[in-house]
C-alpha cells in the first residue's frame, strides 16, 4: 500500500532489494555451492557476475526491483526539489547538476538490468560492456548529485542535513572511485590469463582481489542509495504543500523558508513560512516596511526609505 508523502521509503526499498540481492547471491555461493568455482578458470573469490550467471533468476529479479525503486527515487528527488517540498535549487547550475544526476542515474539503472539479463558466460562482451556503463554512469550521477548537495548547502544554511549528506556522498564516491580504479587495474592485469585452465597463483590472487573489490563497490552503491533517504526525509514535514508558480520566487526572496537572518531577500532560506504579506517587518537597522512592497524585491521599499530620510 502506498504511504502518502513517505518518499524516503523509495530509496530505502531500493537499498533493501539491492542488499537482499547481493546477500542472496553471496550466501547461495558460500552455503549451497560450498564456495566452489563454477568453472575451472575462475579464481578463489569469484565475481558477482559469475554467481549471477549461475543463479540468473535471482540476479535479474533483484536488479529489476532495485532499479524500479532507484528510478522512482531519482524522479521523486527532482520533482520534490522543483515543488519545494525539500530544499529547492535557487541557481541554474544546481538545476543542471540535478538533471544530469537524474539522467546518468537512469542510464546506470538501465545498464544494471541489462548486466543481469546478459550473463557473463553466454554474452561476456555484452555483459562487461554494460557493467562498465553502469559503473561510469552511476559515478557521474553521484558526482553531479554531490555537487548539487554542496551548492544547496550554501543556499540553505540552516539545513544541517545538507552538509552532512554532502560529506557522506563525497566520502562514498571517493572510496568507490578508488575501488573502481583498483578493480580496473587488477582486472586488466589478469586479462591475459588462459581460459579453460586453472589460473596461476599470481593470476588467482589478482583475480580474487578484483572480485573482492567488485563486491565491495556493490555494497558501497547500497550506501549511496541510502543517502537519498536523508535527501527525501524533509518531504514528510511538508505534506499538503502545493506547487504554485510563485513558490520559486518566494524561495529566492526568503519568504518561503525561515532563516537566521529574517529579512526578506536574505541569502539562503529554509523551511517554515516566516513572513506574512501585509505585515510590518523590521530590518537590522530598525527600518519598518510593508512586506507587500519591500519583500518582493528583497530590500527596503522606496516608501520605507523615504520615511527613514524624513
Amino acid at each position: 500500500m502506498y504511504i502518502r508523502g513517505q518518499y524516503h521509503l523509495l530509496p530505502l526499498a531500493s537499498a533493501i532489494f539491492w542488499t537482499a540481492t547481493l546477500l542472496g547471491l553471496l550466501l547461495w555461493w558460500v552455503v549451497d555451492d560450498n564456495a566452489e568455482q563454477y568453472k575451472i578458470d575462475e579464481s578463489t573469490v569469484i565475481f558477482i557476475s559469475n554467481v549471477g550467471a549461475a543463479h540468473q533468476a535471482l540476479f535479474i529479479a533483484g536488479c529489476a526491483l532495485t532499479v524500479i525503486f532507484w528510478t522512482l527515487t531519482l524522479l521523486a528527488e527532482r520533482w520534490l526539489r522543483h515543488i519545494r517540498r525539500i530544499p529547492g535549487t535557487l541557481h541554474k547550475k544546481e538545476t543542471v547538476a540535478d538533471i544530469c544526476s537524474v539522467v546518468f542515474g537512469l542510464i546506470g539503472g538501465l545498464a544494471l538490468v541489462l548486466v543481469s539479463a546478459f550473463n557473463c558466460w553466454a554474452f561476456p562482451n555484452i555483459h562487461w560492456s554494460f557493467a562498465a556503463i553502469f559503473v561510469v554512469a552511476i559515478a557521474i550521477s553521484a558526482v553531479f548529485q554531490t555537487l548539487e548537495t554542496m551548492w544547496l548547502e550554501r543556499d540553505h544554511l540552516d539545513r544541517k542535513h545538507l552538509k552532512r549528506n554532502a560529506i557522506m556522498k563525497l566520502i562514498i564516491i571517493t572510496i568507490a572511485i578508488a575501488g573502481a580504479i583498483g578493480f580496473g587495474v587488477c582486472y586488466g592485469l589478469s586479462a591475459g590469463a588462459a581460459n579453460d585452465a586453472p589460473p596461476s597463483p599470481r593470476d588467482n590472487i589478482i583475480q580474487s582481489v578484483a572480485a573482492s573489490l567488485e563486491w565491495f563497490i556493490a555494497f558501497l552503491y547500497d550506501l549511496y542509495i541510502m543517502t537519498y533517504v536523508v535527501d527525501l526525509w524533509p518531504a514528510t514535514k511538508t505534506e499538503g504543500h502545493k506547487f504554485t508558480p510563485s513558490l520559486i520566487e518566494k524561495d529566492r526572496l526568503n519568504q518561503l523558508h525561515h532563516h537566521k537572518d529574517g529579512r526578506p531577500g536574505a541569502p539562503g532560506g529554509l523551511d517554515t513560512p516566516h513572513h506574512g504579506f501585509g505585515a510590518e517587518n523590521e530590518t537590522a537597522s530598525g527600518i519598518s516596511y510593508p512586506d507587500e512592497i519591500g519583500a518582493r524585491v528583497g530590500r527596503r521599499s522606496e516608501e520605507a526609505q523615504m520615511r527613514h530620510v524624513v
